[in-house]
């Protein structure tokens, strides 16, 4: 079968939340199936990536996104009271180039990762389409909401309205669509109603990511993610103002080492902090992974499955998170990790781990045991295999002939 996969970043590395589910989904894909990419890159680097991901996809094509650009036809969706999601991603070589392949019946599935991304194949009716909406994203921009001031707080309780109801309409018009969690899934249908959707989870390379032989300070405390990302910065901002300063007091030694692409200025102003490091983007996560006693996740602000639990379970890390980065994640408070909730549990949790070497070990091999049963990458993707062959079964698929218009998307916006 040829299928279109179109995701807002290149799937490669597989380094941050999305990029990790869309690699794992076109490299499995691509071993039974043929595979176009279409994506957008960041930047220059991003561009490399797209090539190093040739060697799995049958076909990749990058479309660079100048972020100028985009915040300007965000701006325009906004004022023209479209989501600006859907502005922000509105390339028009994007649109271009899919109609193309469609018009040369090149494609017999489209399958897209994100709802900005959706808008290449709304005119495409005649294509069996899958949508996987990974966070319910319309939900993240209600929380931003509640935490920003005017006028942002404005602008993204909008966007959480409008966004909202453009989720409900992919999830009516397209044959599949996906969730990362059931609780995203029951969110979705308490707001957006009855659909043809369902909850994939994500999983974890168990190969990549495993234990190690270490002997890290007891003390040394480490997270993982994209520091340019919002919940990212508000969760290690919250940490090291409020919860870090506790765990020094008990544990004068402790080091908390902040490990990811993209440092922000208010994060590398935390580099000031006693204690506090701040990596920058780095080759390799494990590393710092095993180099730590603890994982801490206190993030405040996220949908969906974090992927930074998983992997720091993964490596046999006992992890201390928040119930918001918890949440979708199979696994028993107090057996598999810990979950506190404000900056004195949460502090009173690292410290217990601190003193105890024992609880470290058996949260640590709990939290591996875990997802070697539940997080394994072959679940999911047998699942959207299952899919799949029920959307092609079920749906017959009527190709325009050659040479006629699909139609343009009379929506789109310059």
């Amino acid at each position: 079968m040829r299928i279109l996969y179109l995701a807002q970043r290149v799937p490669y590395p597989p380094d941050r939340g999305d990029k990790i589910i869309t690699f794992h989904h076109v490299r499995h894909l691509a071993r039974t199936h043929e595979v176009t990419v279409v994506c957008l890159a960041q930047d220059e680097a991003d561009l490399d990536n797209a090539a190093a991901l040739r060697s799995i996809a049958s076909h990749v094509h990058a479309v660079p996104l100048s972020p100028s650009r985009a915040r300007l036809r965000a701006c325009r969706a906004l004022l023209q009271g479209q989501p600006f999601t859907r502005g922000y991603f509105n390339e028009r070589r994007v649109h271009g180039m899919v109609e193309q392949l469609i018009r040369q019946n090149a494609i017999d599935l489209a399958m897209v990762f994100c709802s900005g991304m959706a808008q290449f194949v709304e005119s495409a009716a005649h294509l069996p389409r899958i949508l996987h909406f990974a966070d319910l994203d319309s939900q993240k921009w209600k929380e931003y909401s509640q935490k920003a001031r005017p006028p942002q707080r404005w602008v993204y309780a909008a966007e959480a309205q409008r966004l909202l109801a453009y989720e409900r309409h992919l999830a009516c018009t397209f044959d599949h669509s996906f969730v990362c969690t059931a609780s995203e899934l029951n969110d979705f249908r308490r707001l957006a109603g009855e659909a043809n959707i369902t909850y994939l989870a994500n999983g974890v390379d168990l190969a990549y990511f495993r234990p190690v032989a270490s002997n890290p300070p007891a003390a040394s405390l480490v997270f993982t993610g994209v520091m340019d990302y919002p919940p990212n910065v508000d969760g290690v901002t919250w940490f090291c103002r409020e919860i870090f300063p506790r765990i020094r007091e008990h544990a004068p030694a402790a080091t908390f080492t902040i490990c990811g692409a993209r440092p922000n200025r208010t994060v590398r102003e935390l580099a000031d902090l006693p204690g506090v490091t701040v990596t920058g983007r780095v080759s390799d996560v494990r590393p710092y992974l095993s180099s730590a006693a603890v994982a801490v996740v206190p993030l405040r602000i996220c949908r969906g499955i974090q992927n930074k639990v998983l992997e720091a379970m993964a490596m046999g890390l006992p992890v201390v998170a928040t119930p918001a980065a918890f949440e979708g994640i199979e696994a028993e408070p107090g057996t598999h990790l810990l979950i506190a909730q404000d900056s004195q549990a949460f502090a009173k949790r690292v410290c217990e781990l601190i003193d105890d070497a024992d609880a470290r070990s058996r949260l640590g091999q709990a939290a591996r045991q875990r997802v070697e049963l539940r997080y394994c990458w072959d679940v999911p993707l047998q699942e959207l295999d299952a899919v799949l062959h029920s959307v092609t079964c079920h749906r017959r698929v009527s190709r325009p002939p050659a040479g006629m218009p699909i139609g343009s998307p009379s929506a789109a916006l310059s």
